[in-house]
């Protein structure tokens, strides 16, 4: 499961409040962000996603989550669904917005983030 573990930076209400949606698309490819959930305790944030790959189109949630002092972003359990590079991308792309609001990455099974302590 495409995960990571944060540690600082911005918090889960700030990443809500400046969320845009967005798009990348190559090809027959189209990798979307388009819209963000804001549970009522401001604790966990589940984001809309979409990855069209080789025909295949998948729906599925990012949850971004406190988890103690750190913030976990992951996909959601309950949904079946292929971890494709396009989903592992996607969940990259949350990552590097809280990074580049300060946190530093703590764990991570995804491609391209370093590991920063």
């Amino acid at each position: 499961m495409p995960h990571a573990i944060l540690q600082g930076g911005s918090s889960i209400p700030a990443l809500w409040e400046n969320f845009e949606p967005h798009q990348e698309v190559s090809g027959s490819a189209v990798l979307q962000l388009e819209a963000a959930f804001l549970r009522k305790d401001r604790c966990q944030l589940l984001i809309l996603a979409l990855a069209i790959e080789n025909g295949v189109t998948q729906r599925f949630f990012i949850v971004v989550a406190k988890k103690g002092d750190n913030i976990a972003i992951r996909c959601q359990h309950h949904q079946a669904f292929e971890k494709t590079s396009g989903v592992q991308t996607l969940v990259a792309t949350v990552v590097k917005k809280l990074v580049a609001g300060g946190a530093v990455v703590q764990q991570t099974n995804l491609a391209g983030l370093d590991r920063s302590r």
